[in-house]
């Protein structure tokens, strides 16, 4: 049985211990770090900011991923099962538009992800992280909830995950109320290359390939890491249902 969660440390040991692990309630009972956390300790008690604050703290472990991935909502994953989510999202041509991989944008969300999606990724791969005012300077036009979209299409495709989160002090007395200011980055740059003896930079490699995964960092092929995700998820989340997991994997 999971310890209550009621500290950063605690959550940080569930979401290892889980491997890939929604940060909100979703659709599966049971999956998620706000259910697994201690009475009183979620953001919406007052003067207690838990999860919301402590994934600071995962974040800067530097081996945990974070980001809107599992159904474009926040989760969390450690480095060996985000490499299985890597191997098979960026397999699929949808994700592959982000590095001119052929795709037939049809609608106006897919023609947005396929002319700005690349823009953001090399300024990202360029700069190693980017904050927020940096994507708005490259697009000073776009209304911010359109390339909030694009952000979070090239985070579902396992090109970008959140580099690193600061707290926000405001006001005369410079106090916190959970405001925060995140940077992105890309896993490759944050997890680094699997084989550190590769002289290539691991984003460089996956980059390479215009057909297929575009980067098979682990020893199996896209839709075997699919099926390892989801029989991880099974294990752990027993009542956990095959068709969701299908749909959000």
């Amino acid at each position: 049985m999971d310890r209550p969660v009621n500290s950063p440390e605690t959550m940080i040991a569930v979401i290892r211990r889980y491997g890939i692990l929604p940060l909100f309630k979703s659709s599966i009972p049971g999956w998620s770090v706000e259910e697994k956390t201690a009475p009183g300790c979620w953001f919406d008690t007052e003067g207690v900011l838990g999860p919301w604050d402590w994934k600071i703290e995962a974040v800067q472990q530097g081996d945990i991923a974070y980001g809107r991935f599992i159904g474009g909502k926040a989760a969390f994953a450690t480095v060996d099962w985000y490499r299985h989510l890597m191997n098979w999202r960026r397999s699929l041509p949808v994700y592959r538009m982000a590095v001119g991989g052929r795709y037939k944008a049809s609608t106006k969300s897919d023609r947005l992800n396929k002319s700005m999606g690349p823009v953001i990724l090399d300024a990202i791969n360029k700069n190693g992280e980017i904050k927020a005012e940096g994507i708005h300077g490259l697009f000073p036009t776009v209304k911010k909830n359109t390339y909030d979209a694009v952000v979070r299409y090239l985070q579902m495709g396992t090109w970008v995950v959140v580099g690193d989160i600061e707290r926000v002090y405001r006001g005369p007395n410079l106090t916190y109320s959970g405001w925060q200011r995140t940077s992105l980055t890309s896993p490759d740059q944050l997890f680094g290359p699997e084989h550190p003896e590769a002289s290539a930079p691991a984003w460089a490699r996956l980059f390479e390939a215009e057909t297929g995964s575009g980067g098979n960092s682990t020893d199996c092929s896209p839709e075997e890491s699919r099926q390892r995700i989801i029989s991880h998820i099974l294990e752990m989340v027993p009542e956990a249902s095959t068709d969701i997991l299908n749909k959000i994997i």
